[in-house]
């Protein structure tokens, strides 16, 4: 077992009775309760500002969070040389299964709360309107660019690899979506919801994925951490676990129609909200990330791993499809 540093446990209040490490975190058993202790890679101003938005949730009374114990000093890291680590109230918990409607249901309910609370978050730290945001449109625009130079790149090729191969052959589809996608929405719209974002002072999640909601065996779902939480559009956060929950569930059309009303019942999405979200949903984000990461990469021959990421895609291809022109008669 790794040890536990005296010099980083001493500069919180409280007394350790035991510890255990396990997958780069500290569960710590204490006399104040149960806390987890991980090192962070977050510099300290993002620290500060994820714990504004913790200490903004409890004033709103959200409790399915992990909040962040503070030091004896009042601050929400402690530091070891160079490293920064924080602790949070823990609850013994286990994976959510996404093949499972009701962990998915509650996933999606835990958001939508998150969202709903996480509005007029005020910082002394942070300005809303310095925060650089990402114009969507503008930014997919140019993934779309660069996807077809890709094309034109691999096509001039003399010689191809087994996964350039199968891109030239089945990539028609997923430029038809890029399209179909970006027909849907415009610059102005991604401008309206960036300012809405200045004005009602939203913040985002920005990493909701399988593994940042788990469940209690009194079956209670806790959000686990708001590491790289910011101001931000949070109809973005739904479009991201949405988009992971269809990928395991093979574009499964009624499941996405009913984690959808799900969210909607709990916190409502505005119409610019929801033709955003329809976008995201056409858009093929996977497809998207391939082409990214091969742009990026330095040796050509080595590319297993993207040939199985892309076998892995083609599996739900035709069910993508069917799901995008639904959502487009929406």
């Amino acid at each position: 077992m790794r040890p536990l540093s005296r010099e980083l446990t001493s500069q919180y209040d409280l007394n350790i009775k035991k510890y255990q490490y396990v997958r780069s975190s500290y569960f710590l058993d204490t006399n104040k309760g149960k806390f987890t202790l991980r090192k962070v890679d977050q510099g300290k101003e993002q620290l500060g500002f994820s714990y504004e938005v913790d200490t903004h949730l409890s004033r709103c009374q959200f409790d399915v969070l992990n909040n962040i114990y503070v030091t004896k000093k009042k601050t929400p890291y402690a530091t070891l040389g160079e490293d920064s680590y924080i602790m949070q109230a823990y609850k013994p918990c286990e994976e959510t299964d996404f093949k499972d409607y009701n962990d998915l249901r509650e996933i999606i309910l835990a958001l939508a709360k998150f969202h709903k609370m996480a509005v007029g978050v005020e910082s002394k730290i942070r300005d809303p309107e310095a925060i650089k945001m990402k114009n969507i449109y503008e930014y997919y625009k140019k993934r779309q660019i660069e996807n077809n130079k890709l094309k034109k790149n691999i096509m001039r090729l003399k010689q191809k690899s087994n996964f350039e191969l199968m891109f030239l052959e089945t990539c028609e589809s997923y430029r038809s979506l890029e399209e179909m996608a970006l027909s849907s929405i415009d610059k102005e719209l991604a401008c309206r919801l960036i300012e809405n974002v200045w004005e009602n002072k939203t913040v985002a999640h920005k990493d909701f994925t399988y593994h940042t909601v788990n469940k209690t065996y009194d079956k209670e779902y806790i959000i686990s951490q708001i590491d790289i939480c910011n101001y931000d559009i949070q109809v973005l956060d739904l479009a991201q676990i949405l988009s992971k929950i269809m990928q395991k569930n093979d574009w499964d059309k009624k499941i996405l129609y009913d984690l959808m009303e799900e969210y909607n019942k709990e916190r409502s999405i505005s119409d610019d909200e929801m033709q955003l979200l329809k976008f995201m949903m056409i858009y093929p984000e996977k497809y998207n990330g391939i082409c990214l990461k091969y742009m990026g990469s330095k040796r050509r021959w080595n590319y297993s791993m993207f040939e199985q990421k892309w076998l892995n895609m083609l599996s739900y291809k035709d069910k993508q499809l069917e799901v995008a022109i639904m959502i487009q008669s929406w």
